[in-house]
């Protein structure tokens, strides 16, 4: 019984961290869903401004800009350096209430995962949002990508306002 008060406890101080990663994880999810689809019924790419906004189909099996992309065992590595990081964010969140750091890491946390489930399910993370005014950004993302660029910035801000 104090083993349970001890892990309640652990995680209580952790609820909205952990509440902003599901709700990222869900959208990744739910997004990359919503993609597969589009891409199996032949309706991607899809367009706002052509070529620079929109949504275009690609399988990443490497990391951040397709690195690691052409290494066969690089998906195991990312997955596996991923799950260490998620459980040292985790226990991270227990360091602080503020409402950047909390978030930051939530965001990490949630689209690691994303990151993660489709390393596990696919063998390669489902990518499908471009954002490429003038040529300026040529890489395709993906929702967890997007949340996890937010929750760095986030604990940036969060690191500069303490020392300010």
């Amino acid at each position: 019984m104090m083993h349970v008060a001890k892990v309640l406890a652990y995680f209580n101080v952790r609820t909205a961290g952990l509440a902003i990663g599901f709700v990222s994880l869900l959208a990744d999810y739910f997004s990359k869903a919503w993609a597969l689809a589009m891409e199996a019924s032949g309706n991607l790419p899809l367009w706002w401004v052509p070529g620079e906004i929109g949504f275009r189909f690609a399988w990443n099996r490497g990391m951040s800009f397709s690195l690691l992309n052409d290494v066969a065992w690089g998906p195991w590595v990312l997955g596996t350096v991923a799950v260490a990081a998620c459980i040292w964010f985790i226990h991270w969140l227990g360091e602080s209430t503020r409402f950047l750091h909390q978030w930051g890491l939530g965001l990490l946390i949630g689209g690691a995962a994303g990151n993660v489930i489709d390393r596990v399910q696919h063998g390669a993370v489902v990518d499908f949002l471009l954002f490429n005014p003038q040529g300026l950004f040529p890489f395709t993302f993906n929702v967890a990508d997007a949340a996890i660029t937010v929750g760095v910035v986030m604990l940036l801000l969060d690191s500069w306002r303490q020392r300010a």
